[in-house]
């Protein structure tokens, strides 16, 4: 089967368009990572013709441009397309290029340095193009994070982007790794499981609820972000940035995509962050603690239908799961109307889901026994206010 091929594109980089950068994908899907500037972006362009343009500085691979192939890739990948089209400029004595992958992924810009290298061997290129390649061209890892592309690399030496829209040059990805995964994976991770449980259909529709919005902000900038950031106003901030995100960019998305992996999810963001905050502070977070009551008061209820699929029950109907199985079937021998204490020992203490025993957080366990109950007495929502309070 043909290989699907990478479309180019380019777009001018400053007012006066006499900066380019080109583009690679499927889709050209650039919008998230370069803001306003999307709109100047000219398509079905000659990649050739352009890469030996001056005005060209640097080579853009958009979210479908692959970085990562699987053995059964059935397109072009970035390496593929950027090998030839640097090996030109090389010929031509044109200056080496910015390489900013956007396929998400830790490291990208390593990983598509090593894979052009492959290229450029499997083609039998001189040696001096090599040394060229490694020498003159920087391949910079990037990061989405809440409509901005972070671009690890150093500011000074790519003046022409400094100023560009939806992109910020940062010293080192890991910091800012660590606060999305934190603070806007916990959020997306805390909406759902409240979401459902109080009968909210959409993240936009859960921004815009009064008691879980509540519940998300004092999550997000009272336990979440003192363990992230030393600077309170960067912080808040941040959390400003991931509620608008989640509001306009996610308002669209139900269930099931925003219980999609919930369980990997909680054990990313929310988990650890419990364990960091209670090894800071020697108190629990009572919020984080009541949302993991929440994912566990929600999978208490979970069971196969006749297709064998894993559902939940809700007003509509019963509703889909996309989770890991087996911690769902470790979830289906709990009912959600057990004893509190009862279901907070078998689900903290069950390996099957979490890999681990998380009673050994210092008095989680009596933490969750009292969300439990309140949620069972009070219901969700009313529990959800108790612990804003």
């Amino acid at each position: 089967m043909e290989k699907q091929s990478l479309e180019a594109g380019v777009l001018p980089l400053n007012k006066e368009e006499n900066i380019y950068a080109l583009v690679l994908g499927t889709r050209l899907g650039m919008q998230a990572m370069l803001g306003g500037g999307y709109e100047h972006l000219q398509r079905h362009i000659d990649a050739a013709e352009w890469a030996l343009k001056p005005e060209v500085k640097c080579l853009f691979g958009d979210e479908t441009a692959s970085v990562f192939p699987g053995e059964d890739a059935a397109g072009e990948t970035m390496a593929e397309v950027a090998e030839p089209l640097l090996f030109m400029r090389w010929q031509n004595k044109c200056d080496g290029w910015l390489l900013l992958p956007c396929e998400e992924g830790e490291h990208n810009g390593e990983h598509l340095k090593e894979a052009v290298i492959a290229c450029a061997v499997h083609e039998k290129r001189p040696a001096a193009y090599l040394r060229w390649l490694i020498e003159n061209n920087a391949f910079c890892s990037t990061m989405a994070d809440c409509a901005e592309r972070l671009v690890e690399g150093d500011e000074e030496a790519f003046p022409e982007l400094s100023a560009g829209d939806g992109l910020r040059f940062v010293k080192d990805l890991a910091p800012y790794r660590k606060r999305r995964q934190r603070m806007l994976g916990g959020a997306g991770a805390v909406i759902a499981s409240a979401a459902f449980l109080c009968g909210v259909d959409s993240i936009g529709e859960s921004m815009r609820d009064e008691v879980i919005r509540t519940f998300l902000a004092q999550i997000l900038t009272e336990e979440i972000m003192p363990c992230i950031s030393d600077d309170r106003q960067e912080g808040l901030a941040y959390a400003a940035r991931v509620c608008t995100y989640l509001e306009n960019a996610c308002g669209q998305v139900k269930w099931p995509e925003m219980g999609e992996s919930l369980i990997a999810r909680y054990m990313a963001s929310v988990v650890p962050t419990i364990n960091e905050y209670v090894h800071a502070n020697g108190t629990l977070p009572l919020r984080l603690c009541m949302a993991l009551s929440a994912l566990i008061m929600l999978y208490a209820g979970v069971r196969r239908n006749d297709d064998g699929k894993f559902t939940l029950p809700a007003e509509a109907g019963d509703a889909d799961i996309s989770d890991d199985e087996t911690a769902l079937q470790a979830f289906s021998y709990m009912s959600c109307d057990m004893p509190p204490e009862s279901l907070a020992y078998a689900a903290l203490s069950d390996h099957e889901i979490w890999g681990c025993d998380l009673r050994e957080i210092d008095g989680i366990e009596d933490a969750v026994t009292a969300d439990l109950r309140d949620m069972q007495l009070l219901g969700a929502r009313a529990a959800l206010q108790e612990v804003t309070k």
